[in-house]
């Protein structure tokens, strides 16, 4: 999709994109697949489908069933053996504007979250609305924080936000106040009407304060329910979330896991380093110790997978902190150990995550670091990668925004060392 994008979102069937200037697009993926179906006709816009824009399928059962028998395997990648692994279909799709006013400053991060939009900044923290169902909708920015913000994650019904020496900051997600307002599912909720009123309130309630966590973040990223706080450090801080499970609403059909804090946070070097040694570990840690000798950094983690990189070897270690448990972090029995050449030879610029393992930026290229595999999905430098472990949809989907274009990635692995997308 053609444009000079700052940021996307794939999030309930919706494309989100940020303009250069901090304006905010939609694309609905219906519109995606009709024009996929009209210009490459149904066998691409299946794979689409079972990759993309329901990449929920190809990580299901019954995909997985259905592929080991090999006449329908070979129906399925017939079009990735035609045309040598690497499908481009290429649109040109105008999506839609919305919102009233542009988010202030320049836009370094942001994350969608039970309908909510948080936009981290140099002008600070900044939470809007996006309501699915009615995607033209407008709704004021609150701020949150009024300090340049570098990344801002948010899920488990908590927001945390890294804003460099100013520390990492974390705030319980309200979804309803005492007064009955707030955001659900369906999406803006208000008993006596949609007035003014009723706008203050909302924002009342959603821009509740934040407590600082820690003392300094450059970034920030879930563990399972818990938090890793990269700093100049190799090696992310570990905060272990004090957690409950209840209904986030009234309406809410079952209850899930809500982070109401965190323990302060604890070093997990002298952990890593001796997982990295095929011992597991576990313990308390140490706050000032250093892995003697060795050139060893996290590069980033998906879900509870630290992706490591030990002189010019990249391999992968769990981290846990089960209830009544201390942080454990033992080596990944699934994923085999990878030579930095392996995934491009250059300098790693950052790591996203996916359900299969992690996308990996580097100056000409992005790859995709599986448990058996590398392989090059985008062989031109990005401005900006987004991928989507948390959501139902997209676990294994990246969007990259390019120079002058967007480009949604998903890819399947055959089975022989190889990889299509």
């Amino acid at each position: 999709m053609p444009g000079e994008w700052r940021d996307a979102w794939l999030y309930k069937e919706h494309v989100l994109l940020w303009g250069r200037d901090g304006s905010l697009y939609v694309l609905g993926m219906e519109r995606i697949s009709k024009a996929v179906l009209k210009k490459y006709g149904a066998s691409r816009a299946g794979l689409l489908d079972y990759l993309i824009l329901r990449n929920d399928w190809k990580a299901s059962s019954a995909f997985r069933r259905i592929m080991s028998m090999p006449e329908v395997a070979s129906a399925f990648l017939r079009d990735f053996r035609l045309e040598g692994n690497d499908l481009d279909l290429t649109l040109n799709l105008e999506p839609i504007r919305i919102g009233g006013e542009s988010t202030p400053g320049y836009l370094f991060d942001s994350a969608i979250y039970a309908n909510r939009l948080y936009q981290a900044t140099s002008e600070g923290l900044f939470e809007s609305y996006f309501n699915p169902e009615r995607e033209i909708d407008e709704m004021p920015l609150v701020q949150f924080l009024e300090h340049e913000t570098r990344c801002v994650s948010a899920q488990y019904m908590a927001v945390n936000a890294s804003a460099e020496e100013r520390g990492l900051w974390f705030s319980p997600i309200r979804l309803f106040d005492d007064e009955g307002y707030g955001y659900s599912e369906e999406g803006y909720v208000d008993p006596f009407g949609e007035n003014e009123e009723g706008y203050r309130a909302i924002t009342r309630s959603s821009g509740s304060r934040m407590e600082q966590v820690a003392d300094y973040s450059a970034a920030c990223s879930s563990a399972s329910r818990h938090l890793l706080n990269y700093t100049d450090s190799p090696m992310p801080g570990f905060l272990k979330a004090h957690e409950t499970r209840g209904r986030s609403h009234e309406r809410a059909q079952f209850e899930e896991w809500m982070v109401t804090g965190y323990e302060h946070e604890r070093s997990i070097e002298e952990l890593t380093y001796k997982a990295l040694m095929h011992k597991g570990a576990s313990g308390k840690g140490d706050q000032g110790s250093s892995v003697r000798g060795e050139d060893v950094e996290v590069l980033g983690n998906s879900n509870y997978r630290l992706l490591v990189k030990s002189s010019d070897i990249l391999e992968v270690v769990n981290i846990s902190a089960f209830e009544n448990r201390d942080v454990a972090v033992k080596r990944n029995a699934e994923f085999r150990k990878f030579h930095l050449r392996d995934v491009g030879g250059s300098e790693i610029l950052s790591t996203r995550d996916l359900a299969s393992g992690f996308a990996v930026e580097l100056f000409d290229r992005v790859s995709v670091v599986t448990a058996s595999s590398v392989f090059s999905v985008y062989g031109e430098p990005a401005a900006r990668i987004r991928t989507f472990r948390q959501s139902r949809r997209y676990k294994d989907v990246l969007a990259i925004a390019g120079e002058k274009d967007l480009a949604l990635v998903g890819f399947i692995e055959f089975g022989d060392g190889e990889a299509g997308f």
